[in-house]
């Protein structure tokens, strides 16, 4: 038990002494443009509309295998797997810290 004090005691004193060369600085958070809107929207559309096939149609996400044969692509997984690939061409450009 004393030896389990002492290390709390360390590690308090450590924790003091490493804080005060420390810079503290304010947080600023990044404001949300219209491209971030359209990534974080895209991925609410996505699970969406899975959610959506899946309570329409489950037997399309969980093919079977025998007799083994190409799963069919329903519109809903298809359309989400489109919306899904938004980001990639609308995602903001992240700023470079100098």
């Amino acid at each position: 038990l004393p030896l389990l004090g002492a290390g709390l005691l360390a590690s308090v004193a450590g924790l003091r002494l490493g804080g005060r060369r420390t810079v503290r600085t304010r947080y600023r958070p990044d404001r949300w443009g219209a491209r971030s809107w359209l990534v974080a929207g895209s991925g609410v559309a996505v699970a969406v509309l899975m959610i959506r096939a899946n309570a329409y149609a489950p037997e399309a996400l969980h093919p079977g295998v025998v007799p083994l044969a190409a799963p069919e692509l329903p519109l809903l997984p298809a359309l989400s797997i489109l919306v899904g690939l938004v980001p990639a061409f609308v995602a903001p450009v992240p700023e470079e810290n100098p």
